[in-house]
């Protein structure tokens, strides 16, 4: 999204520099909200599914019973964790999905941190470019294998993957998860 975020702006500052050369105000206007347009666009997108994302982790915290900030609930990259340590209950949510299981449910739980390796241009525009999306497919895939994935007694959605990028994070969770499933709740 952040290209073409970037294409966006680079156009609207394209048109923008030929409204003034609109004859009339109102072609004058109607130049510069075309050039601004698809980005007023994205950006109403962006915040639009921003709200939605934060409506879902708020309705699995509700579901789960779980007060937001009380260091029980994690959300990142619109993926989140919960856990109810009363009743014994884990949500998880991804994008504006979630569901919610019973530690009895949980089969295993682990930790990956994957790193994207770099490939170095060759002599050229062209190398230039390949080497570029290379790199951005392999940060990409780097950041979908990095996190907490959990694994369910579920048929439809056995493994879920929670965004943690901070491995301090990781490791508290995977603390929380051994004191409160494997020791029956000895996590303070």
């Amino acid at each position: 999204m952040g290209l073409l975020a970037g294409v966006f702006v680079v156009w609207g500052l394209i048109v923008s520099v030929f409204a003034p050369f609109a004859p009339g105000g109102l072609a004058k206007l109607t130049v510069f909200a075309i050039g601004w347009a698809p980005t007023s666009a994205l950006v109403w997108f962006a915040m639009e599914r921003s709200k939605r994302r934060q409506e879902a982790h708020k309705k699995m915290l509700d579901d789960v019973g779980v007060a937001p900030g009380s260091g029980f609930d994690h959300s990142e990259d619109s993926t989140g964790i919960a856990i109810n340590r009363d009743q014994r209950i884990v949500g998880v949510l991804k994008g504006g999905t979630y569901r919610t299981y019973g530690y009895e449910k949980l089969r295993e739980w682990a930790i990956r941190d994957e790193r994207a390796g770099r490939v170095t241009p060759a002599f050229g525009v062209a190398n230039g470019v390949m080497a570029a999306g290379a790199n951005a497919r392999m940060e990409r895939d780097a950041r979908a294998n990095t996190g907490l994935f959990l694994t369910f007694r579920d048929l439809d959605s056995p493994t879920w993957r929670v965004a943690m990028k901070d491995s301090a994070t990781r490791e508290r969770w995977m603390e929380l998860l051994r004191q409160e499933v494997n020791e029956g709740g000895a996590a303070a």
